[in-house]
């Protein structure tokens, strides 16, 4: 099982050398979470990188008691860690499971120390990193230029399946519109 998943990485991201492969594998553990488990809790150091090898997660803040979901993540996605361990600050959101979730969970000193051994690894880490920073620019880009049905059918090319996986409220909020808005975008499909 942990083959596939190393040679899915590697087709989809980049070529990972068998060294590098077995450095991670040694350092990595499968886990198991079920549906609303949060994997950072706002105000916490995030200490681990994931690849979801099943299950769906957001993130999102509080503001005023009310989740503002800012991102989705979905099977062959990772979840790198989050401005805190990249400066050093506590986190300022939440990222929960959306669905029962099986991960591979690493250390972020195991990863710093694969990335330090294996360039190809850090080059891996680097992609993973550009992707979320890509799909976050392109989130404020689409609040900013396009229309609330621009913004959804777009959120549906990217996921075709998200309709079924994540709550309306939750994409409503992704989207930045209300589940009532939402509702009137779809039923005119």
């Amino acid at each position: 099982m942990i083959e596939d998943i190393f040679e899915k990485i590697t087709e989809e991201y980049c070529e990972i050398s068998p060294e590098a492969i077995f450095d991670w594998s040694q350092r990595i553990k499968i886990i198991e979470h079920k549906k609303k488990h949060l994997l950072i809790k706002e105000g916490s150091y995030s200490t681990k990188f994931y690849y979801i090898i099943k299950g769906a997660v957001k993130a999102y803040y509080l503001l005023d008691e009310k989740e503002i979901t800012d991102w989705f993540a979905f099977q062959n996605d990772f979840i790198p860690s989050t401005t805190n361990h990249l400066i050093g600050q506590k986190s300022n959101h939440y990222i929960e499971l959306l669905e029962d979730s099986i991960l591979i969970e690493l250390t972020n000193t195991d990863l710093e120390e694969i990335c330090k051994n294996h360039h190809d690894f850090e080059h891996l880490y680097r992609l993973t990193l550009s992707k979320v920073i890509y799909q976050l620019r392109e989130r404020i880009a689409s609040l900013q230029f396009r229309t609330v049905k621009q913004r959804y059918d777009s959120l549906i090319e990217l996921h075709p399946t998200i309709e079924s996986r994540v709550p309306l409220g939750d994409i409503a909020s992704y989207l930045g519109i209300t589940q009532e808005s939402l509702s009137r975008i779809r039923a005119s499909k």
